[in-house]
């Protein structure tokens, strides 16, 4: 599977998920996969917590096509609110090495990264259990137990982006060690 980064009109990317799968299936007969990743993100208002969906890049949202599948480079080009798709230096366009294991990432959780639960022990390192963050490439930078949230850096497009994602933080005592994790527990 090929995939391709698209920079859109930051606030219009669900709309443009629709058009672009709309216009796949009129013009060339087939279902596109286009994901505008978003994420779960825990907020605390008035001592309430909620869980509020955020996007993850605005502005940017991935396109995923089979490998056989030429890119349709018309069907972007047309809409209003698709500004252009992503090319390296070499003029491709496709994802490659670390960017291709991102957007592959996101596919994988179906571009909505829900909360992870993270193991936190004073004066030693963040274990993640489960959720996106197990499986993830990249570094915890920090970990703010008080907002639940954690600094994720990964690299993208060249660059270390830095993504706040929500956690479940689970304190252990002095003395308490990190619990182990089962595969057979999550299957």
């Amino acid at each position: 599977m090929k995939a391709y980064c698209l920079y859109c009109k930051t606030g219009s990317e669900e709309k443009l998920v629709y058009l672009l799968k709309k216009d796949m299936r009129d013009y060339l007969n087939m279902e596109l996969d286009v994901i505008f990743p978003t994420r779960i993100m825990n907020q605390r208002k008035r001592g309430v917590w909620n869980k509020v969906v955020q996007p993850l890049l605005p502005g940017y949202m991935f396109i995923y096509l089979p490998d056989d599948v030429p890119f349709p480079l018309f069907i972007i080009k047309q809409e209003r609110d698709a500004y252009k798709v992503l090319r390296y230096s070499d003029g491709s366009l496709e994802l490659q090495d670390a960017d291709l294991q991102y957007a592959n990432w996101v596919y994988n959780h179906g571009g909505l990264l829900k909360p992870s639960t993270v193991v936190y022990k004073e004066g030693n390192l963040v274990k993640v259990l489960d959720g996106p963050l197990k499986d993830m490439e990249g570094r915890i930078i920090k970990l703010d137990r008080h907002h639940k949230r954690v600094v994720v850096g990964f690299m993208f497009a060249g660059k270390e982006r830095r993504v706040n994602l929500s956690v479940e933080v689970i304190d252990l005592a002095p003395g308490e060690e990190v619990p182990r994790v089962n595969i057979t527990d999550y299957q």
